[in-house]
Protein backbone atom coordinates (compact mmCIF):
# COMPACT_ATOMS: atom_id res chain seq x y z
CA UNK A 1 0.00 0.00 0.00
CA UNK A 2 1.49 3.79 -1.26
CA UNK A 3 0.64 6.93 0.56
CA UNK A 4 1.51 10.36 0.03
CA UNK A 5 1.41 13.36 2.03
CA UNK A 6 2.10 16.77 1.06
CA UNK A 7 4.55 18.96 2.87
CA UNK A 8 5.45 22.45 3.57
CA UNK A 9 7.96 24.13 0.73
CA UNK A 10 6.50 21.94 -2.18
CA UNK A 11 8.04 18.52 -0.27
CA UNK A 12 6.31 15.14 -0.14
CA UNK A 13 6.10 12.18 2.20
CA UNK A 14 5.76 8.83 0.60
CA UNK A 15 4.56 5.77 2.80
CA UNK A 16 4.90 1.79 1.80
CA UNK A 17 3.14 -0.74 3.98
CA UNK A 18 3.83 -4.11 3.18
CA UNK A 19 3.68 -7.97 4.33
CA UNK A 20 7.30 -9.77 3.38
CA UNK A 21 6.72 -13.93 2.92
CA UNK A 22 7.97 -16.09 5.79
CA UNK A 23 10.60 -18.11 6.15
CA UNK A 24 9.06 -20.98 4.96
CA UNK A 25 7.92 -19.97 1.41
CA UNK A 26 9.98 -20.61 -1.26
CA UNK A 27 13.10 -18.15 -2.41
CA UNK A 28 11.53 -17.23 -5.43
CA UNK A 29 9.18 -15.80 -3.58
CA UNK A 30 11.06 -14.33 -1.36
CA UNK A 31 12.93 -12.89 -4.91
CA UNK A 32 9.71 -11.68 -6.00
CA UNK A 33 8.90 -9.80 -3.07
CA UNK A 34 11.94 -7.76 -3.01
CA UNK A 35 11.98 -7.30 -7.06
CA UNK A 36 8.62 -5.30 -6.66
CA UNK A 37 9.59 -3.18 -3.19
CA UNK A 38 12.50 -2.57 -5.27
CA UNK A 39 10.95 -1.27 -8.31
CA UNK A 40 8.46 0.76 -6.01
CA UNK A 41 11.39 2.23 -3.74
CA UNK A 42 13.08 3.17 -6.75
CA UNK A 43 9.91 5.13 -8.11
CA UNK A 44 9.93 7.28 -5.67
CA UNK A 45 11.39 10.60 -6.50
CA UNK A 46 15.04 11.02 -4.28
CA UNK A 47 13.91 14.74 -3.14
CA UNK A 48 10.64 12.82 -1.61
CA UNK A 49 10.93 11.83 2.09
CA UNK A 50 10.81 7.93 2.34
CA UNK A 51 9.04 5.62 4.98
CA UNK A 52 8.95 1.62 4.70
CA UNK A 53 6.75 0.09 7.06
CA UNK A 54 6.03 -3.81 7.53
CA UNK A 55 6.10 -6.71 8.81
CA UNK A 56 9.43 -8.39 6.87
CA UNK A 57 9.47 -11.89 8.75
CA UNK A 58 13.19 -11.00 9.36
CA UNK A 59 15.66 -11.15 11.99
CA UNK A 60 18.33 -8.38 11.76
CA UNK A 61 21.76 -8.49 13.81
CA UNK A 62 23.23 -5.64 15.80
CA UNK A 63 26.60 -5.82 13.72
CA UNK A 64 26.98 -2.15 12.62
CA UNK A 65 30.49 -2.43 11.50
CA UNK A 66 29.44 -4.88 9.08
CA UNK A 67 26.22 -3.60 8.01
CA UNK A 68 27.23 0.33 8.22
CA UNK A 69 24.94 2.92 8.29
CA UNK A 70 21.91 0.61 7.83
CA UNK A 71 21.89 -0.86 11.17
CA UNK A 72 23.21 1.50 14.41
CA UNK A 73 24.41 0.59 17.71
CA UNK A 74 21.25 -0.59 18.82
CA UNK A 75 19.90 -4.02 17.19
CA UNK A 76 19.05 -6.99 18.70
CA UNK A 77 19.44 -10.84 17.37
CA UNK A 78 20.74 -12.54 15.55
CA UNK A 79 20.52 -12.39 11.75
CA UNK A 80 18.68 -14.97 9.59
CA UNK A 81 18.11 -15.61 5.93
CA UNK A 82 15.22 -12.83 5.28
CA UNK A 83 17.22 -10.54 7.50
CA UNK A 84 20.31 -11.04 4.90
CA UNK A 85 17.68 -10.33 1.71
CA UNK A 86 16.16 -7.13 3.90
CA UNK A 87 19.36 -5.61 4.79
CA UNK A 88 20.89 -6.25 1.68
CA UNK A 89 17.94 -4.20 -0.08
CA UNK A 90 18.81 -1.74 2.78
CA UNK A 91 22.02 -1.63 1.60
CA UNK A 92 21.14 -0.51 -2.27
CA UNK A 93 18.55 2.10 -1.82
CA UNK A 94 20.57 3.80 1.54
CA UNK A 95 18.34 3.13 3.83
CA UNK A 96 18.44 2.44 7.83
CA UNK A 97 16.68 0.08 10.33
CA UNK A 98 15.23 2.68 12.65
CA UNK A 99 14.43 0.41 15.47
CA UNK A 100 18.16 -0.01 15.81
CA UNK A 101 19.00 3.73 16.55
CA UNK A 102 17.54 4.49 19.65
CA UNK A 103 18.67 3.06 23.26
CA UNK A 104 15.97 1.05 25.00
CA UNK A 105 15.32 -2.42 26.44
CA UNK A 106 14.58 -5.23 24.32
CA UNK A 107 10.83 -5.14 25.32
CA UNK A 108 10.33 -2.07 23.37
CA UNK A 109 12.31 -3.92 19.97
CA UNK A 110 10.49 -7.08 20.02
CA UNK A 111 7.99 -7.12 18.06
CA UNK A 112 6.78 -11.05 17.74
CA UNK A 113 7.01 -13.84 19.72
CA UNK A 114 7.16 -17.64 18.89
CA UNK A 115 4.35 -19.42 19.92
CA UNK A 116 6.60 -22.61 20.27
CA UNK A 117 9.41 -21.39 22.00
CA UNK A 118 7.96 -18.45 23.43
CA UNK A 119 10.67 -16.05 22.88
CA UNK A 120 10.78 -12.51 21.67
CA UNK A 121 12.03 -11.00 18.22
CA UNK A 122 11.92 -8.10 16.54
CA UNK A 123 10.64 -8.81 12.85
CA UNK A 124 8.87 -5.62 12.16
CA UNK A 125 10.26 -2.36 10.61
CA UNK A 126 10.14 0.81 10.00
CA UNK A 127 13.08 1.63 7.24
CA UNK A 128 13.74 5.53 5.64
CA UNK A 129 16.40 6.89 3.71
CA UNK A 130 19.53 6.83 5.67
CA UNK A 131 19.75 11.15 4.70
CA UNK A 132 15.98 11.94 6.48
CA UNK A 133 17.28 9.87 10.46
CA UNK A 134 17.62 13.22 11.62
CA UNK A 135 13.53 13.37 10.80
CA UNK A 136 12.87 9.93 13.55
CA UNK A 137 12.32 11.05 17.04
CA UNK A 138 12.13 7.35 17.98
CA UNK A 139 10.58 3.96 16.94
CA UNK A 140 9.74 1.08 19.56
CA UNK A 141 7.18 -1.58 20.06
CA UNK A 142 3.51 -0.81 21.74
CA UNK A 143 2.44 -3.58 24.44
CA UNK A 144 -0.97 -3.46 24.42
CA UNK A 145 -2.99 -2.49 27.36
CA UNK A 146 -6.33 -4.41 26.35
CA UNK A 147 -5.81 -7.48 24.95
CA UNK A 148 -2.94 -10.27 24.36
CA UNK A 149 -1.58 -10.66 20.88
CA UNK A 150 1.88 -12.29 19.69
CA UNK A 151 2.50 -9.29 17.57
CA UNK A 152 3.16 -5.68 18.96
CA UNK A 153 2.43 -2.78 17.12
CA UNK A 154 5.60 -0.75 16.42
CA UNK A 155 5.28 3.47 16.27
CA UNK A 156 7.42 5.66 14.82
CA UNK A 157 7.49 9.74 15.90
CA UNK A 158 8.46 11.52 12.74
CA UNK A 159 8.75 15.46 12.57
CA UNK A 160 6.93 16.23 9.62
CA UNK A 161 5.43 19.95 8.88
CA UNK A 162 2.53 19.21 6.52
CA UNK A 163 1.10 21.56 3.83
CA UNK A 164 -1.61 23.32 4.16
CA UNK A 165 -4.68 22.06 1.48
CA UNK A 166 -5.96 24.72 -0.79
CA UNK A 167 -9.57 25.54 -0.95
CA UNK A 168 -11.54 25.74 -3.78
CA UNK A 169 -13.34 28.86 -2.98
CA UNK A 170 -12.81 32.02 -1.25
CA UNK A 171 -14.47 33.30 1.31
CA UNK A 172 -16.86 36.01 0.61
CA UNK A 173 -15.41 39.44 2.36
CA UNK A 174 -18.28 41.32 3.88
CA UNK A 175 -18.88 45.28 3.78
CA UNK A 176 -17.60 47.47 6.40
CA UNK A 177 -20.70 49.32 8.21
CA UNK A 178 -20.12 52.52 8.93
CA UNK A 179 -21.57 52.80 12.38
CA UNK A 180 -20.90 56.41 12.65
CA UNK A 181 -24.09 56.94 11.49
CA UNK A 182 -25.73 55.70 13.94
CA UNK A 183 -25.11 58.93 15.74
CA UNK A 184 -28.30 59.92 13.08
CA UNK A 185 -31.79 60.13 15.02
CA UNK A 186 -32.94 59.71 11.19
CA UNK A 187 -30.64 56.31 10.25
CA UNK A 188 -31.46 55.02 13.64
CA UNK A 189 -35.38 55.18 12.93
CA UNK A 190 -34.60 53.48 9.47
CA UNK A 191 -32.54 50.45 10.64
CA UNK A 192 -34.86 49.39 13.82
CA UNK A 193 -38.12 49.33 10.79
CA UNK A 194 -35.81 47.71 8.66
CA UNK A 195 -34.90 45.33 11.30
CA UNK A 196 -38.67 45.26 12.91
CA UNK A 197 -39.47 44.13 8.99
CA UNK A 198 -36.92 41.43 8.50
CA UNK A 199 -37.14 39.69 12.23
CA UNK A 200 -41.39 39.07 11.74
CA UNK A 201 -40.76 36.24 10.41
CA UNK A 202 -39.82 32.53 11.76
CA UNK A 203 -36.82 31.61 9.69
CA UNK A 204 -34.88 33.90 12.11
CA UNK A 205 -35.17 31.76 15.55
CA UNK A 206 -31.42 29.97 14.11
CA UNK A 207 -28.11 32.20 15.19
CA UNK A 208 -27.23 31.88 10.88
CA UNK A 209 -30.17 33.11 9.69
CA UNK A 210 -30.46 36.17 12.24
CA UNK A 211 -26.97 37.29 11.64
CA UNK A 212 -27.98 37.91 8.32
CA UNK A 213 -30.92 39.32 8.58
CA UNK A 214 -29.57 41.91 11.09
CA UNK A 215 -26.56 42.65 8.41
CA UNK A 216 -28.46 42.28 5.28
CA UNK A 217 -30.67 44.89 7.23
CA UNK A 218 -27.81 47.14 8.11
CA UNK A 219 -26.47 46.86 4.73
CA UNK A 220 -29.47 47.72 2.82
CA UNK A 221 -30.31 50.81 5.31
CA UNK A 222 -26.90 52.09 5.27
CA UNK A 223 -27.15 51.93 0.87
CA UNK A 224 -30.52 53.43 0.70
CA UNK A 225 -29.40 56.58 3.51
CA UNK A 226 -26.15 57.30 1.33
Amino acid sequence: MKLQLNLEGGHVATLFSCYAPTLATTQEEKEQFYDQLSRATKAVPFKHQLFILGDFNARVCNDFKVWNKILRHHGIGNENANGSLLLEFCMVHNLVVTSTVFQQADKYKDSWMHLRSGHWHLIEFVLTRQRDLSNIRLTRAIRATTSWSHHRMVKTSVFLKTKAAKRSHKALRMKRLNVAKLKDEATCLALQEQLDQALSGDDVDEWPQFKSAVYDSAVTDSHRVQ
